[in-house]
């Protein structure tokens, strides 16, 4: 199923520097779905501490910047 995500998705993904072994983690679909939070930069520091606070593995790991050339950068 990885593969036909990454099949899908791959017009709208640019990786740079980025393992091929992550983009594969990054295109499984057991990642897809409802992990991932948007949140207000001056609220993301302390959204993370009551995550951790409540035992939860949880991360900053990217930000919102302004479009490239495709939907998707990762780095």
């Amino acid at each position: 199923a990885g593969q036909k995500n990454r099949n899908h998705l791959k017009e709208h993904v640019t990786f740079a520097g980025v393992p091929f072994a992550m983009e594969e983690v990054l295109f499984d679909p057991q990642t897809s779905g409802g992990l991932l939070a948007a949140v207000r930069p001056d609220q993301a520091e302390e959204l993370l501490a009551q995550l951790k606070e409540e035992g939860l593995a949880a991360q900053i790991i990217g930000t919102v910047t302004q479009k490239k050339d495709t939907e998707i950068y990762v780095s």
